[in-house]
């Protein structure tokens, strides 16, 4: 099945309904706001309505988040309190499964492994609220290089997943670039853990959320690695915005993927 991100609706809203109205059922949406608050949920509602028929899945609160605060502040409090939100407007549209960053801030080297158990434990203890809304976090590979010292780099985002039982992996092929991970070492190694692929592109610098053909990466070959692993993923077009883009070209990206994908299989998760 083949997501748009609403991260693009935050810069053109018109472009991502356009989008949606042209291809149906036939394309989901990644619900995507940045805290969650009274404001965020309000358009968010407004949006749901409008995509009652198309599959969904959430991208949790970043804004005023922090998953390796420390237990008992009140930067934790307000990070669950912002995922009780969103938690309760997936489980409200149906949702059953929300991205989740391991960590926002930037990380000191001395830091890191007091912050790698602090995170492993948060995001447990956030499992434990998902759990009864019906909804599966999956965790996200963010440590790009802006954000200072890797909390987990890729062999230790490897045996995060595979620790963290209530979870599943979200591979983003565009910080997998950034940050030199292996694409098949991932896939080999946490095969069928993995909920879902961000897909976008970038310069091999910068983390530029740009369209699937306008960076160094050969998405292709990203899909034709993914489909060796995966017959019937979850991806995700994971846009910045529109700027210098037309519909035409949305359209001719979502038919490439959809061509990548092996004679003979579903298009469907």
């Amino acid at each position: 099945m083949i997501y748009l991100s609403m991260l693009m609706a935050l810069q053109n809203e018109h472009f991502f309904w356009q989008a949606m109205d042209a291809c149906g059922p036939s394309l989901g949406a990644e619900i995507f706001a940045f805290a969650y608050d009274e404001t965020d949920i309000r358009k968010t509602r407004s949006a749901l309505r409008r995509l009652k028929d198309h599959p969904l899945t959430f991208h949790g609160p970043m804004r005023g988040t922090e998953l390796t605060s420390a237990a008992g502040t009140r930067a934790l409090a307000d990070t669950l309190d912002a995922f009780r939100r969103a938690l309760a407007l997936a489980q409200e549209a149906g949702a059953g499964t929300m991205v989740v960053h391991t960590h926002e801030r930037h990380i000191q080297p001395h830091e890191k492994s007091a912050l790698m158990r602090q995170c492993e434990e948060n995001i447990l203890a956030l499992a434990q609220i998902a759990q009864p809304c019906g909804v599966t976090l999956c965790i996200e590979n963010v440590s790009l290089p802006h954000k200072g010292a890797a909390l987990f780099d890729e062999a230790e985002y490897i045996a995060l997943i595979r620790r963290l039982a209530p979870c599943r992996a979200l591979i983003d092929v565009g910080h997998a670039c950034l940050t030199g991970w292996s694409l098949s070492t991932l896939l080999h190694q946490l095969g069928g853990r993995i909920s879902g692929y961000h897909l976008h592109n970038n310069d091999g610098q910068n983390d530029l959320h740009a369209w699937i053909n306008c960076g160094t990466m050969n998405m292709n070959s990203v899909l034709s690695e993914i489909y060796k692993y995966d017959d019937n993923p979850a991806l995700v077009l994971e846009y910045d915005n529109a700027r210098g883009h037309g519909l035409d070209e949305l359209l001719t990206d979502i038919g490439q993927i959809r061509r990548s994908q092996p004679k003979g299989e579903s298009t469907s998760r």
